[in-house]
């Protein structure tokens, strides 16, 4: 949480720099103005997009395993079970394992 206070601060402060308002964007390149509603904004939106690609890098590291693939006739493999599910549930915003929610 800490680095993407810091990363929605460069965005505000980027910000309150384009809309004229550079007191504003020196307060919150200090590290102040938390509560300011572009922070607030910016925030809220890389939170949403690190939850989302937190959900892609899991779906990922699960393909990549080589177990994932391996297993025939009885034991078959995930692969053969998960017929991508994984992949459409994390594409759709859920966590791994609640593709079959």
């Amino acid at each position: 949480m800490a680095n993407q206070l810091g990363d929605a601060r460069r965005v505000a402060a980027d910000l309150l720099d384009r809309m004229d308002r550079p007191q504003d964007a020196a307060i919150v390149r200090a590290g102040g103005g938390d509560d300011f509603v572009e922070v607030r904004a910016a925030l809220a939106a890389l939170s949403t997009v690190a939850t989302r690609l937190r959900h892609w890098e899991q779906a990922l590291r699960c393909y990549a395993d080589a177990s994932f693939w391996e297993g025939d006739g009885h034991n078959a493999c995930l692969a053969l079970h998960d017929a991508g599910d994984m992949a459409r549930a994390a594409l759709a915003g859920r966590a791994l394992f609640h593709h079959r929610d």
